[in-house]
């Protein structure tokens, strides 16, 4: 996961406390509790590899700069998912490949369940070629030309449900640099439910200046 600062991280929890007023929801982003977040990677590690798991996060940290990202636009989805989208870089990009190299191998099987609650097992049946192919290789289908960085907001009850456009703040007010790093607990819905550990992302003035 990238975890945003505490702007874009308090603009996000606003985000989602407000979408309560609109429609019911299955979930409310707070601090401390379910944490605004983009997902890399989602997969099952055993207790026994959770210190490889933080050693290679760890590396991937250090030789990682900083990533900015320009935020584009709010959207629904059919499954009921509310979600801001960020322009995707060719920083990102590497961030979630190196990401993968790393821990895809240290990975115990297929998760049950995608955060829409399709059972993974089945769903790779039936998933379209490049996302079937995803989770055949790695256990996780937004890989690639798939992986579309976002932060979900939260999941409406009603999964048509739309907001109109003029009702939500400016996308460019989420801009964020990111400079952490986690390795998170994941629950319902693809939230995350608890930070196990950070990794700051290098800066580029530090690096220059040592």
């Amino acid at each position: 996961m990238l975890l945003p600062g505490a702007d874009v991280n308090a603009r996000s929890v606003r985000l989602s406390e407000w979408c309560t007023e609109l429609a019911p929801i299955e979930f409310i982003l707070r601090a401390g509790w379910l944490y605004p977040h983009i997902s890399l990677y989602m997969a099952n590690f055993a207790s026994a590899q959770l210190g490889a798991v933080l050693e290679e996060l760890g590396r991937v940290g250090e030789r990682t700069f900083e990533i900015p990202l320009e935020a584009d636009h709010f959207a629904g989805n059919d499954q009921g998912m509310f979600e801001l989208f960020y322009r995707k870089t060719e920083a990102v990009t590497r961030l979630q490949e190196d990401v993968i190299a790393g821990l895809d191998p240290l990975r115990v099987g297929l998760r049950e369940r995608d955060p829409v609650g399709r059972v993974l097992a089945a769903h790779r049946l039936v998933a379209p070629p490049v996302a079937r192919a995803n989770l055949d290789r790695h256990g996780y289908d937004e890989i690639g030309e798939l992986f579309r960085p976002h932060i979900t907001m939260t999941r409406f009850q009603q999964r048509d449900q739309r907001i109109p456009s003029d009702l939500l703040p400016p996308a460019e007010s989420f801009d964020e640099v990111y400079r952490t790093l986690a390795l998170c607990v994941m629950g319902e819905h693809g939230t995350c439910v608890e930070v196990v550990e950070t990794f700051e992302l290098a800066s580029p003035v530090r690096d220059r200046q040592s």
